[in-house]
């Protein structure tokens, strides 16, 4: 056999995984980044118009320095920041109780508990937040029962706000930490947990001493999946919010196809992949720490 065919399955697993990421990721990563170099091709010079795209074989970092001296800028990089670490802590809290929920089931429901998880994601994403709007709407169910129950009197505004997109956040980004939870919970040492009970502890010492050290590695992973979600959070403000809960996906989406200038779309999405990075690399150094201290990582 030829050399080159016998190492071609480990030269495809080692190389394939490489060009797959360079074709869909860096490639057009790289293109967005040069796009964000280029002048506006708007007649006003920066803005609205009908001048082009952009200006082809021009190089400036006008994009750079007006976008980061923009108070309005400021006010959407900081809303945006605030939304995903809120939307991530509240999706972390309730989809780690419904994931210890579902672990505790009886072994005959637990499918029954990943199915109801795993329904929502077997939707088409505009399907689940129009559903969200007629369900959370002035005269929606939610507000049909709050009013029925005379517990408002007036119907209480759910949509189009920061209540509305935090609640559809939350909606989508819950499934992905239940499921990294119970891949760690379905690991846990069962027989450490009934040695705790036997020896006189309770069952929330017992969860508070065992379950919960051993699930820190993976909360930490769950966290960070919720915070990159919510950090690049679209659809739900887009649709969901109003003009108020404007986050950087949708200020890019707004410069692009709306105002029809490129360079400033594509300096908004360089500048938010730069904070969502940045988000990330704090919080993986904190949570690293934090393990270290408590002798999950060496």
């Amino acid at each position: 056999m030829p050399p080159i065919a016998k190492h071609w399955p480990r030269f495809a697993l080692r190389f394939l995984p490489g060009l797959y990421v360079v074709i869909l990721f860096l490639a057009p990563l790289l293109m967005v980044l040069r796009v964000s170099f280029y002048a506006g091709g708007g007649q006003s010079g920066y803005g609205l118009g009908s001048g082009g795209f952009y200006k082809p074989g021009t190089w400036t970092i006008t994009n750079y320095t007006t976008l980061w001296h923009d108070g309005y800028f400021h006010d959407i990089l900081k809303f945006t920041v605030e939304l995903g670490i809120g939307v991530s802590f509240l999706s972390v809290l309730i989809g780690y109780a419904l994931a210890y929920f579902i672990y505790r089931m009886p072994p005959r429901l637990k499918p029954f508990g990943y199915f109801l998880v795993l329904l929502p994601k077997l939707t088409n994403i505009l399907v689940i937040i129009y559903g969200l709007k007629l369900i959370l709407s002035n005269a929606g169910p939610v507000n049909h029962l709050l009013m029925s129950l005379n517990w408002v009197q007036d119907p209480v505004e759910l949509s189009n706000n920061l209540v509305g997109v935090t609640i559809g956040l939350t909606y989508l980004i819950v499934p992905y930490v239940v499921l990294v939870m119970l891949a760690a919970f379905s690991k846990l040492d069962e027989n450490l947990i009934g040695a705790a009970r036997g020896l006189g502890a309770s069952a929330l010492n017992a969860f508070w001493e065992v379950t919960w050290p051993q699930s820190l590695p993976a909360l930490s992973l769950a966290s960070l999946m919720a915070l990159i979600w919510g950090l690049g959070a679209f659809m739900c403000p887009y649709l969901l919010g109003s003009p108020d809960q404007i986050t950087l996906a949708v200020e890019v989406q707004r410069q692009t196809f709306e105002n029809i200038n490129w360079p400033r779309g594509a300096a908004t999405a360089v500048s938010m992949f730069l904070a969502l990075g940045l988000c990330t690399v704090v919080f993986f150094g904190l949570s690293r720490l934090a393990l270290r201290q408590r002798g999950q990582l060496r």
